[in-house]
């Protein structure tokens, strides 16, 4: 196998894994999954964290995100999957607290000063050391969808 640097040449080609079509989906769909729950678990933070009285995301997307983020998270523990840092069980108990916590603030309950806290845990568990640069990026991602498809009404807008 040549240096991360140098070009694949046919040779390597054939010592190279490839996945099945199934499993590069799932790949895909679990990467995106981790990436839009970094995004909106910064958003949730940030607005709390500031005191905002509209904390800037759906509880819908929330919880579907957040949801399949914790699947995603099994999946990386079984082997399925394989990401930036090893996915504990402890990992995905502290994804389902924040889960829990953050539906609860988003469906105006109490706004847990343990979020915060338990926010950037969870951001580091799935990007590692890395988790800052990857949640602004993903957070980014978040708004640019919510401002297509609106949180409230579900109806479609004019991307700004």
């Amino acid at each position: 196998m040549p240096h991360q640097d140098q070009p694949l040449t046919n040779d390597d080609e054939e010592d190279e894994v490839l996945l099945s079509e199934e499993d590069e989906d799932l790949l895909e769909w679990a990467s995106t999954a981790e990436l839009y729950a970094v995004g909106y678990i910064r958003i949730l933070a940030d607005a709390i964290e500031r005191g905002d009285d509209d904390l800037q995301v759906d509880p819908m997307a929330w919880e579907n995100t957040l949801t399949a983020v914790e699947w995603a998270m099994l999946e990386h523990i079984r082997g399925r999957l394989h990401g930036p840092t090893a996915i504990t069980v402890e990992d995905v108990e502290r994804m389902r607290r924040l889960r829990g916590l953050g539906s609860s603030a988003l469906s105006g309950g109490e706004r847990s000063p343990e979020l915060g806290t338990l926010a950037l845990r969870c951001m580091e568990s799935l990007f590692g050391p890395d988790w800052k640069r990857a949640a602004r990026e993903a957070a980014s991602y978040a708004r640019a969808l919510s401002q297509v498809v609106h949180p409230r009404s579900g109806t479609e807008q004019e991307p700004r």
